[in-house]
């Protein structure tokens, strides 16, 4: 199987906490299943974070890989712990789902049928697909969080 992530003797911290991870070393390969277990407070975050590229190491290497070669980033989707979203912004949730396909840096995307039909699929996948041309406001904390990891996922 292919490689997809390879992490190098990590090491990552704040300015409170200089080695909230120190380390760290992993590789990720196609099917694997990962899970991220700890303590509170114990870097699981800040691992995915810095993973995502938003917290540079203090020392060590994350590469990624594409079909077994050594690629400068990939594509990941993310659904943080809390997120802010303003219910009152008028959008739908096909639409919240439809923005995870906007390559990032990009404001607009014209949609093709094909990203309609894989919305309504991972909706379907998800359980909201009765609720693709609701408003974001009416929905229930549970229904956001839903429609969010169809975004992440899409």
């Amino acid at each position: 199987m292919n490689k997809l992530l390879e992490i190098q003797n990590l090491t990552v911290g704040y300015d409170a906490k200089p080695e909230v991870l120190k380390g760290v070393s992993l590789s990720v390969y196609e099917r694997d299943f990962l899970g991220i277990i700890g303590p509170n407070g114990g870097g699981k975050t800040t691992l995915l974070k810095t993973i995502l590229g938003l917290i540079k190491p203090s020392v060590g290497t994350i590469t990624f890989f594409d079909e077994g070669r050594s690629v400068p980033d990939i594509n990941i989707g993310y659904l943080p712990q809390i997120n802010q979203i303003d219910k009152k912004f008028p959008i739908s949730v096909s639409q919240v789902i439809l923005s995870g396909l906007t390559p990032s840096g990009r404001l607009f995307k014209r949609y093709t049928l094909a990203d309609r039909e894989q919305v309504k699929r991972v909706a379907g996948q998800l359980g909201i697909e009765p609720l693709l041309d609701k408003p974001i406001g009416e929905l229930s904390g549970g229904q956001l969080q839903r429609v969010l990891l169809g975004r992440a996922i899409i």
